[in-house]
């Protein structure tokens, strides 16, 4: 899995509700209708021809000013290398010498461990003087504890939640909480699936915790249960649909609309009976009889 394209699409789609959740303090003066995505930004490495990509940047104006734009950039980290408060200053240089504004930068590291502090500040210094310190906002996950967020109605804290500090004994619980967290934020199914698979991918339980898990989910008023197990029936429905056209357009080159159109209509369970059935085509003839009597 692309940890790195997997956050960064989370904070594109929910930026707003990033900011609103773990910068409170931009919150208070970014007018939300200014929102702009920037291209993806490039930045030299050391060593020649290697060069790194910025994971988000983000042009936003200041409340109640028509003219007074900054940057937010943000960074997504699942190590902690001794070498990246220097490459953070790197980008806000690069950034500030081509945009010309001021920029927020930020850094979410999200590794399990260690839990030791990392740091925040870029520094130069002499025994006589210190010539540069550099501040940037760092989101350590491993250091949040889950329970802080979990009354927070928030896409992205539901979603982040999965890498906070978590007790062992606790991870069963937090899965379940995510899950009843995704079913009161009534997303779209896209947004929703996106959610879901930082719960499934973050949160992978054993036999035992999956005992537990379920007890949890049982736990759930009807109304959410229903909500929750329509929501993951969907994203499973969804995958098994899209694994199974690309096998069937692996196996016949192309796709008429008709056919897809069909298989849109198709039931979980009758895409089951498809994965079953697939390889014993021989046609597209075939194919379009056998959903024809779906």
């Amino acid at each position: 899995m692309d940890h790195d394209s997997l956050y960064k699409k989370l904070l594109t789609v929910f930026f707003l509700e990033f900011v609103e959740s773990f910068l409170p303090g931009p919150a208070k003066y970014i007018d939300p209708s200014s929102i702009e995505f920037l291209d993806k930004e490039t930045f030299a490495g050391i060593r020649p021809r290697r060069r790194r990509e910025m994971d988000l940047v983000v042009k936003v104006r200041f409340k109640d000013s028509q003219q007074a734009f900054f940057l937010i950039h943000v960074e997504h980290q699942s190590t902690s290398p001794a070498d990246f408060p220097h490459r953070m200053f790197r980008y806000f240089i690069r950034l500030t010498e081509k945009y010309n504004l001021p920029v927020y930068p930020v850094v979410i590291f999200s590794h399990d461990k260690p839990d030791t502090l990392v740091p925040e500040t870029y520094e130069v210094a002499f025994p006589d003087k210190t010539v540069l310190q550099f501040n940037y906002t760092a989101i350590q996950l491993n250091r949040l504890p889950w329970r802080k967020f979990v009354a927070q109605p928030n896409p992205v804290a539901t979603a982040l939640m999965t890498r906070m500090q978590i007790r062992e004994a606790d991870r069963p619980k937090v899965k379940a909480e995510c899950l009843r967290l995704l079913v009161t934020l009534k997303l779209t199914p896209d947004k929703a699936e996106l959610i879901y698979v930082f719960i499934e991918n973050y949160l992978k339980l054993n036999a035992d915790e999956n005992r537990i898990y379920e007890r949890e989910i049982s736990k759930l008023v009807d109304q959410e249960k229903d909500a929750a197990m329509e929501i993951i029936s969907s994203i499973r429905r969804d995958a098994r649909e899209e694994m199974l056209t690309l096998q069937l357009q692996h196996r016949f080159s192309t796709l008429p609309v008709a056919i897809t159109e069909k298989l849109d209509k198709l039931n979980g369970e009758q895409l089951k009976e498809l994965g079953l059935e697939i390889f014993n085509f021989q046609s597209l003839s075939e194919l379009e009889e056998w959903l024809s009597k779906r």
